[in-house]
């Protein structure tokens, strides 16, 4: 199948829903940048801070929307459209654990996972990425991590002037890094570390007064949901035809 056949199929896979959820996610961030843009940043001086934020609040639904769809271009959108725009906020915001993170690791691994991504297509639908979960012991060392690192960075991060809400910005830095890196190896459980990142940004927008990014907050946490249910369905009816293929009735 060629690139241009390709890209048919790929838009042609987006579903009543997610098209509906893509333009109603669009018409909540035009509503608000026209009707309440008082509310959008505590400082609005900054235009390019301003501009920086509509574009991440507008590309992180698609980004999501894609991973739920097991698309490797969910990496390109999330480096061009989500990291540099939110690099700028947090610099503008004193959030400098996640914007050093943001340079150290999500920009390197948007390009990494891309890479990787396309070594490993479904073999009926080559749009898909094959996925994959964890087992109950790496979830523990997952989230053992997590949490060592929100304790240490947090600690270290507060003796930096300027610095903001230390603690929550290096948990929710570190929940991010276990998502990207589960990301990157295909983990459905990714989705969890997500969920509660999310959780976590809930809480430094409305401390920060960025309100409008509760908008991308609010639909990422809805498609995360869906996204979930996709990757999961998807990992057990693989499982199910691997096991077919194996069972000694196949042969």
């Amino acid at each position: 199948m060629n690139t241009s056949s390709q890209f048919k199929t790929f838009l042609k896979s987006f579903t009543p829903y997610q098209i509906g959820y893509l333009v109603v996610v669009l018409l909540l961030t035009i509503g608000f940048t026209v009707f309440l843009p008082h509310m959008m940043l505590e400082d609005m001086s900054n235009s390019f801070v301003v501009v920086c934020s509509v574009i991440a609040v507008l590309a992180n639904p698609v980004c999501e929307l894609l991973i739920s769809k097991q698309s490797k271009l969910n990496f390109m959108v999330d480096l061009f459209f989500i990291e540099i725009p939110e690099l700028v906020l947090c610099i503008a915001l004193g959030w400098y654990t996640i914007a050093i993170i943001t340079v150290a690791f999500w920009i390197p691994i948007d390009i990494i996972s891309f890479l990787r991504w396309k070594r490993h297509p479904d073999e009926v639908q080559q749009e898909l990425t094959v996925v994959k979960r964890l087992s109950w012991k790496q979830d523990i060392l997952v989230i053992a991590g997590i949490l060592l690192f929100g304790l240490v960075v947090g600690q270290l991060i507060q003796m930096i002037p300027g610095a903001e809400d230390s603690f929550l910005d290096a948990l929710a830095s570190a929940c991010g890094i276990a998502n990207g890196i589960l990301l990157l190896l295909r983990y459905t459980e990714q989705w969890y570390a997500w969920f509660v990142t999310l959780l976590l940004y809930t809480a430094l927008y409305i401390i920060s007064g960025s309100y409008i990014m509760l908008i991308t907050v609010a639909a990422m946490l809805v498609n995360t949901c869906y996204g979930f249910g996709k990757w999961l369905l998807y990992t057990r009816s693989r499982r199910k035809k691997q096991e077919e293929a194996f069972s000694p009735a196949s042969h």
